[in-house]
Protein backbone atom coordinates (compact mmCIF):
# COMPACT_ATOMS: atom_id res chain seq x y z
CA UNK A 1 0.00 0.00 0.00
CA UNK A 2 1.24 3.48 -0.95
CA UNK A 3 0.13 6.74 0.58
CA UNK A 4 -2.16 8.98 -1.50
CA UNK A 5 -0.01 11.03 -3.85
CA UNK A 6 -0.43 14.63 -4.96
CA UNK A 7 1.42 15.54 -8.13
CA UNK A 8 4.24 18.05 -7.82
CA UNK A 9 4.95 20.27 -10.83
CA UNK A 10 8.06 22.12 -12.02
CA UNK A 11 8.06 24.42 -15.05
CA UNK A 12 11.38 25.65 -16.37
CA UNK A 13 11.59 28.41 -18.99
CA UNK A 14 14.10 30.49 -20.91
CA UNK A 15 13.66 34.17 -20.13
CA UNK A 16 15.96 36.54 -22.00
CA UNK A 17 18.58 33.85 -22.46
CA UNK A 18 18.52 32.67 -18.84
CA UNK A 19 16.91 29.47 -17.58
CA UNK A 20 14.69 29.87 -14.52
CA UNK A 21 11.97 28.04 -12.63
CA UNK A 22 8.78 29.83 -13.67
CA UNK A 23 6.28 27.61 -11.85
CA UNK A 24 6.72 25.35 -8.86
CA UNK A 25 4.21 23.31 -6.88
CA UNK A 26 5.99 20.81 -4.64
CA UNK A 27 4.37 18.52 -2.08
CA UNK A 28 5.76 16.35 0.71
CA UNK A 29 7.82 14.26 0.97
CA UNK A 30 9.68 16.00 -1.87
CA UNK A 31 11.81 19.11 -1.36
CA UNK A 32 13.39 21.03 -4.24
CA UNK A 33 16.08 23.70 -4.02
CA UNK A 34 16.56 25.92 -7.06
CA UNK A 35 19.95 27.45 -7.82
CA UNK A 36 20.54 29.82 -10.73
CA UNK A 37 23.83 29.25 -12.54
CA UNK A 38 24.45 31.98 -15.13
CA UNK A 39 22.46 30.83 -18.18
CA UNK A 40 21.40 27.52 -16.61
CA UNK A 41 19.30 26.29 -13.70
CA UNK A 42 20.33 23.72 -11.09
CA UNK A 43 17.60 21.94 -9.11
CA UNK A 44 18.52 19.82 -6.11
CA UNK A 45 16.12 17.14 -4.83
CA UNK A 46 15.78 16.18 -1.19
CA UNK A 47 13.26 14.45 1.08
CA UNK A 48 11.71 15.29 4.42
CA UNK A 49 13.14 12.76 6.86
CA UNK A 50 16.36 12.36 4.89
CA UNK A 51 15.03 9.69 2.56
CA UNK A 52 12.00 7.60 1.62
CA UNK A 53 10.09 6.50 4.69
CA UNK A 54 7.80 3.48 4.40
CA UNK A 55 4.88 4.22 2.06
CA UNK A 56 6.26 7.54 0.77
CA UNK A 57 5.26 8.35 -2.79
CA UNK A 58 6.49 11.12 -5.08
CA UNK A 59 4.77 11.99 -8.36
CA UNK A 60 6.60 14.79 -10.16
CA UNK A 61 5.94 16.40 -13.54
CA UNK A 62 8.79 18.42 -15.07
CA UNK A 63 8.39 20.65 -18.13
CA UNK A 64 11.71 21.95 -19.44
CA UNK A 65 10.61 24.35 -22.15
CA UNK A 66 12.39 25.28 -25.37
CA UNK A 67 15.99 26.52 -25.21
CA UNK A 68 16.37 25.77 -21.48
CA UNK A 69 19.50 24.37 -19.84
CA UNK A 70 18.88 22.52 -16.58
CA UNK A 71 20.50 20.01 -14.27
CA UNK A 72 18.81 17.92 -11.59
CA UNK A 73 20.79 16.36 -8.77
CA UNK A 74 20.22 15.13 -5.21
CA UNK A 75 21.36 16.66 -1.94
CA UNK A 76 22.91 13.35 -0.85
CA UNK A 77 22.38 9.61 -1.30
CA UNK A 78 18.70 8.74 -1.70
CA UNK A 79 18.09 6.43 1.22
CA UNK A 80 15.17 3.99 1.24
CA UNK A 81 14.29 3.11 4.83
CA UNK A 82 13.01 -0.26 6.00
CA UNK A 83 9.40 -1.27 5.47
CA UNK A 84 8.04 -2.61 8.73
CA UNK A 85 4.53 -3.22 7.33
CA UNK A 86 5.37 -4.19 3.74
CA UNK A 87 4.52 -0.80 2.23
CA UNK A 88 6.28 0.34 -0.94
CA UNK A 89 8.18 3.58 -1.45
CA UNK A 90 7.58 4.92 -4.95
CA UNK A 91 8.93 7.70 -7.12
CA UNK A 92 7.48 8.64 -10.52
CA UNK A 93 8.94 11.44 -12.61
CA UNK A 94 7.40 12.49 -15.93
CA UNK A 95 9.48 14.97 -17.85
CA UNK A 96 9.50 16.78 -21.16
CA UNK A 97 12.64 18.19 -22.77
CA UNK A 98 11.54 21.02 -25.05
CA UNK A 99 13.02 22.00 -28.39
CA UNK A 100 16.76 22.76 -28.25
CA UNK A 101 16.87 22.08 -24.49
CA UNK A 102 19.59 20.34 -22.50
CA UNK A 103 18.51 18.32 -19.47
CA UNK A 104 20.93 16.51 -17.14
CA UNK A 105 19.69 14.10 -14.45
CA UNK A 106 22.69 13.40 -12.23
CA UNK A 107 21.76 12.26 -8.75
CA UNK A 108 23.70 10.50 -6.03
CA UNK A 109 23.23 6.75 -5.48
CA UNK A 110 19.94 5.21 -4.38
CA UNK A 111 20.73 3.20 -1.24
CA UNK A 112 18.01 0.75 -0.15
CA UNK A 113 18.28 -0.18 3.52
CA UNK A 114 17.50 -3.56 5.02
CA UNK A 115 13.92 -4.73 4.45
CA UNK A 116 13.06 -1.77 2.19
CA UNK A 117 10.77 -1.81 -0.88
CA UNK A 118 11.29 0.72 -3.67
CA UNK A 119 9.88 1.49 -7.14
CA UNK A 120 11.15 4.18 -9.48
CA UNK A 121 9.62 5.17 -12.82
CA UNK A 122 11.21 7.79 -15.09
CA UNK A 123 9.33 8.80 -18.24
CA UNK A 124 10.82 11.42 -20.58
CA UNK A 125 9.79 12.83 -23.95
CA UNK A 126 12.20 14.66 -26.25
CA UNK A 127 11.24 17.42 -28.65
CA UNK A 128 13.29 18.48 -31.70
CA UNK A 129 17.04 18.88 -31.01
CA UNK A 130 16.61 18.21 -27.27
CA UNK A 131 19.42 16.44 -25.40
CA UNK A 132 18.86 14.34 -22.28
CA UNK A 133 21.57 12.82 -20.08
CA UNK A 134 20.40 10.48 -17.30
CA UNK A 135 22.62 8.84 -14.70
CA UNK A 136 21.02 6.04 -12.70
CA UNK A 137 23.22 5.12 -9.72
CA UNK A 138 22.62 2.34 -7.19
CA UNK A 139 24.39 0.88 -4.16
CA UNK A 140 23.34 -2.41 -2.57
CA UNK A 141 22.84 -1.02 0.94
CA UNK A 142 24.89 0.39 3.80
CA UNK A 143 28.01 -1.47 2.77
CA UNK A 144 30.25 -0.03 5.48
CA UNK A 145 27.77 -1.35 8.07
CA UNK A 146 27.97 -4.83 6.60
CA UNK A 147 24.52 -4.52 5.02
CA UNK A 148 24.53 -5.76 1.42
CA UNK A 149 21.50 -6.78 -0.67
CA UNK A 150 19.41 -6.95 2.50
CA UNK A 151 16.46 -5.03 1.02
CA UNK A 152 13.18 -6.73 0.11
CA UNK A 153 12.82 -5.51 -3.48
CA UNK A 154 14.01 -2.81 -5.88
CA UNK A 155 12.50 -1.89 -9.25
CA UNK A 156 13.61 0.82 -11.69
CA UNK A 157 12.10 1.74 -15.05
CA UNK A 158 13.28 4.32 -17.58
CA UNK A 159 11.36 5.16 -20.76
CA UNK A 160 12.45 7.85 -23.22
CA UNK A 161 10.39 8.79 -26.27
CA UNK A 162 11.37 10.88 -29.28
CA UNK A 163 8.74 11.89 -31.86
CA UNK A 164 6.29 9.59 -30.09
CA UNK A 165 8.56 6.56 -30.50
CA UNK A 166 10.29 4.84 -27.56
CA UNK A 167 14.08 5.00 -28.02
CA UNK A 168 14.90 3.70 -24.52
CA UNK A 169 12.81 1.36 -22.38
CA UNK A 170 14.90 -0.09 -19.60
CA UNK A 171 13.61 -2.10 -16.64
CA UNK A 172 15.50 -3.69 -13.79
CA UNK A 173 14.18 -5.59 -10.77
CA UNK A 174 15.93 -7.22 -7.82
CA UNK A 175 14.43 -9.51 -5.19
CA UNK A 176 17.39 -10.62 -3.04
CA UNK A 177 15.21 -12.94 -0.96
CA UNK A 178 14.31 -14.89 -4.13
CA UNK A 179 17.48 -14.53 -6.21
CA UNK A 180 21.15 -15.00 -5.42
CA UNK A 181 22.65 -11.55 -6.01
CA UNK A 182 26.16 -12.96 -5.44
CA UNK A 183 26.02 -15.31 -8.41
CA UNK A 184 28.29 -14.60 -11.42
CA UNK A 185 25.14 -13.92 -13.44
CA UNK A 186 24.18 -11.12 -11.06
CA UNK A 187 26.61 -8.95 -9.06
CA UNK A 188 29.14 -11.49 -7.75
CA UNK A 189 31.36 -9.39 -5.42
CA UNK A 190 30.15 -6.03 -6.81
CA UNK A 191 27.79 -3.78 -4.85
CA UNK A 192 27.34 -0.68 -7.00
CA UNK A 193 26.24 0.06 -10.55
CA UNK A 194 25.66 3.05 -12.80
CA UNK A 195 23.59 3.19 -15.98
CA UNK A 196 24.14 6.25 -18.19
CA UNK A 197 21.82 7.13 -21.06
CA UNK A 198 22.56 9.94 -23.50
CA UNK A 199 19.57 10.65 -25.74
CA UNK A 200 19.40 13.10 -28.63
CA UNK A 201 20.27 13.51 -32.30
CA UNK A 202 23.78 12.15 -32.83
CA UNK A 203 24.55 15.16 -35.06
CA UNK A 204 23.89 17.61 -32.24
CA UNK A 205 27.10 19.37 -31.07
CA UNK A 206 26.03 18.78 -27.46
CA UNK A 207 25.53 15.05 -28.04
CA UNK A 208 28.87 14.79 -29.83
CA UNK A 209 30.66 16.57 -26.98
CA UNK A 210 29.15 14.43 -24.22
CA UNK A 211 29.45 11.17 -26.15
CA UNK A 212 33.12 11.85 -26.93
CA UNK A 213 33.82 12.42 -23.25
CA UNK A 214 31.89 9.30 -22.24
CA UNK A 215 33.87 7.20 -24.71
CA UNK A 216 37.12 8.65 -23.42
CA UNK A 217 36.21 7.97 -19.79
CA UNK A 218 35.08 4.43 -20.65
CA UNK A 219 38.46 3.76 -22.27
CA UNK A 220 40.23 5.04 -19.15
CA UNK A 221 38.14 3.27 -16.51
CA UNK A 222 36.82 0.09 -18.12
CA UNK A 223 39.57 -1.11 -20.44
CA UNK A 224 42.34 -1.53 -17.93
CA UNK A 225 45.10 -4.13 -18.30
CA UNK A 226 44.05 -6.54 -15.60
CA UNK A 227 43.96 -10.30 -15.28
CA UNK A 228 41.04 -11.97 -16.96
CA UNK A 229 39.69 -13.40 -13.72
CA UNK A 230 36.39 -12.41 -12.13
CA UNK A 231 38.03 -12.04 -8.71
CA UNK A 232 40.31 -9.27 -10.05
CA UNK A 233 37.56 -7.19 -11.67
CA UNK A 234 37.05 -4.39 -9.17
CA UNK A 235 35.29 -2.31 -11.85
CA UNK A 236 33.77 -3.36 -15.18
CA UNK A 237 31.75 -1.51 -17.80
CA UNK A 238 30.69 -1.25 -21.41
CA UNK A 239 29.88 1.64 -23.76
CA UNK A 240 27.41 1.03 -26.59
CA UNK A 241 25.96 3.12 -29.39
CA UNK A 242 22.39 1.80 -29.37
CA UNK A 243 21.09 3.79 -32.34
CA UNK A 244 21.36 7.27 -33.88
CA UNK A 245 19.65 8.77 -30.83
CA UNK A 246 20.98 6.77 -27.87
CA UNK A 247 24.42 6.16 -26.40
CA UNK A 248 24.60 4.01 -23.26
CA UNK A 249 27.09 3.00 -20.58
CA UNK A 250 26.58 0.28 -17.99
CA UNK A 251 29.16 -0.25 -15.28
CA UNK A 252 29.54 -1.85 -11.87
CA UNK A 253 32.14 -1.97 -9.14
CA UNK A 254 32.87 -3.30 -5.68
CA UNK A 255 31.77 0.01 -4.16
CA UNK A 256 30.76 3.57 -5.02
CA UNK A 257 34.25 4.94 -4.41
CA UNK A 258 35.46 3.11 -7.51
CA UNK A 259 32.74 4.69 -9.69
CA UNK A 260 32.75 8.17 -8.19
CA UNK A 261 35.85 9.43 -10.11
CA UNK A 262 34.15 8.54 -13.41
CA UNK A 263 31.08 10.61 -12.52
CA UNK A 264 33.14 13.51 -11.21
CA UNK A 265 35.12 13.72 -14.45
CA UNK A 266 31.90 13.64 -16.46
CA UNK A 267 30.42 16.38 -14.27
CA UNK A 268 33.53 18.51 -14.80
CA UNK A 269 33.11 18.15 -18.58
CA UNK A 270 29.54 19.43 -18.31
CA UNK A 271 30.90 22.75 -17.05
CA UNK A 272 31.84 23.57 -20.65
CA UNK A 273 30.18 26.84 -21.71
CA UNK A 274 28.41 25.05 -24.57
CA UNK A 275 26.85 22.53 -22.16
CA UNK A 276 25.66 23.33 -18.61
CA UNK A 277 28.27 26.00 -18.00
CA UNK A 278 28.77 24.72 -14.43
CA UNK A 279 29.77 21.56 -12.61
CA UNK A 280 26.75 19.98 -10.82
CA UNK A 281 29.13 18.06 -8.53
CA UNK A 282 31.34 20.99 -7.63
CA UNK A 283 32.14 21.12 -3.91
CA UNK A 284 31.66 17.38 -3.39
CA UNK A 285 34.36 15.35 -1.67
Amino acid sequence: MIKDTVQSILEISNINGKTSVTSSKVFRPLKVFSLEKDKACHLVFSNYGGGFVEGDSIDLKIDCKADTISAFSSQANTRIYRSEQGKTCKQTIRGNAGENSLVVFMGDPVVPHQQSIFEQHLYWTLEKNAVLLIIDWFEAGRILNGERFAFESFFAELKIESNGIPIVWDRFKMNPSKNNMNSPGAFLHHSSYINIFLAGDENSPRVKSIETQLRFLASQYFHEHIENKSESLIRIGSAVKVNEEVFMIRCSAKNNELLSPFIKELAAHLSDKDLLGFNPYEGRN
